[in-house]
């Protein structure tokens, strides 16, 4: 049959794919246009035959890289994934026949159907896809690390961190995570992937919110207890003054009696504000604001000053400390930021 792309040419413009073959060496090349997988075969057997029907929601932002994608995979044999380049995008597979693998970190977990595989691939991950029956059937959703980060701090207005401490496994049977699996079978179904490009870009970034909302109020992360406490009401204006002033003047890293003048309070009633509003102190919170401009300067091709004298002119003189925080909050070195360049 060979390989057969039915809609679409780029994934930056695609809205839906449907990706057909008898090669294993084609199904590698468009795996990894999509995810960033290597795969392999496990072992000898018959001809590997195979289809993916993807789709696409986007962010009403047309300039930003899509926001979720969303397939359906099966196959006639089982093979294993590697993913060994980091990142913090979100994957979610969901097995439907067969079952998976993960090994990382020298542990092993088994999921079966009825269960679900959530992680980010920030160390080398390899996934094996069982076969059952000579049957590979999988439904993945791939969601940009930059649309998390965003939909988080639309909510907690707080800075995120780029390890989400997810999964590895989900339970689908659990309450919380019966809608949830429900919602990945629809949004990875052949009726949705194929009808997702006649979406309005405003209800396509409406599905992709509930969706996140939905999944981080199903499974335990990082910032749980954070989004389920109770509010401790609305936010002071001082608080968003305050708030502001930071993200303002952060490049010169400016003290917490600054920021308290500028916001018409004590430095005391900065602190307890921002710990009983945010959950977090205000110093962190600029060092945070100052550490992602940082991330955003070290990704510009223009930008070629040494590291240490970018991390200088965004309020760190102390080129080792701002490594450690660096890696603290990126989950990379500030040299592996530049060595792979802007953000796909």
């Amino acid at each position: 049959m060979g390989l057969e792309i039915m809609q679409g040419n780029t994934l930056d413009s695609v809205e839906t794919w449907q990706c057909v073959g008898d090669s294993f060496e084609k199904f590698q090349k468009i795996i990894c246009s999509f995810f960033d997988w290597n795969c392999d075969l496990d072992d000898s057997g018959p001809d590997f035959h195979w289809q993916m029907n993807l789709g696409v929601l986007k962010s009403q932002d047309s300039r930003n890289a899509p926001r979720i994608l969303m397939a359906r995979l099966t196959s006639s044999r089982g093979f294993f994934q590697i993913q060994t380049e980091p990142t913090s995008d979100v994957v979610i597979i969901m097995p439907v026949r067969g079952a998976l693998r993960l090994e990382r970190g020298g542990a092993t977990q088994t999921i079966a159907a009825g269960s679900a595989m959530i992680y980010q691939p920030r160390t080398e991950t390899r996934i094996y896809h069982l076969a059952e029956a000579r049957t590979c059937e999988a439904y993945i959703i791939k969601l940009s690390f930059d649309w998390v980060q965003r939909f988080l701090y639309d909510i907690l207005q707080l800075p995120v961190e780029q390890d989400l401490q997810l999964g590895p496994v989900i339970d689908m049977s659990a309450s919380k995570a019966k809608l949830l699996a429900r919602l990945i079978a629809t949004l990875c179904s052949d009726a949705f992937t194929f009808q997702s490009r006649h979406l309005s870009p405003t209800l396509q970034q409406r599905l992709a919110e509930t969706f996140s909302h939905m999944l981080l109020e199903s499974i335990p992360h990082r910032y749980s207890e954070r989004m389920q406490a109770p509010k401790a009401g609305p936010m002071p204006n001082y608080l968003r003054v305050a708030r502001d002033f930071m993200h303002r003047e952060a490049r010169r890293n400016p003290s917490m009696a600054e920021v308290a003048k500028a916001a018409n309070i004590s430095v005391r009633t900065l602190e307890t504000s921002f710990r009983t509003h945010m959950d977090v102190t205000p110093h962190a919170y600029l060092r945070t604001i100052r550490l992602q401009m940082a991330h955003q300067a070290l990704q510009d091709v223009r930008e070629t000053r040494p590291i240490a004298e970018v991390a200088a002119d965004h309020g760190f003189p102390h080129a080792g400390r701002f490594a450690q925080y660096y890696a603290n909050l990126f989950g990379e070195a500030p040299s592996d930021t530049r060595r792979k360049g802007p953000a796909k």
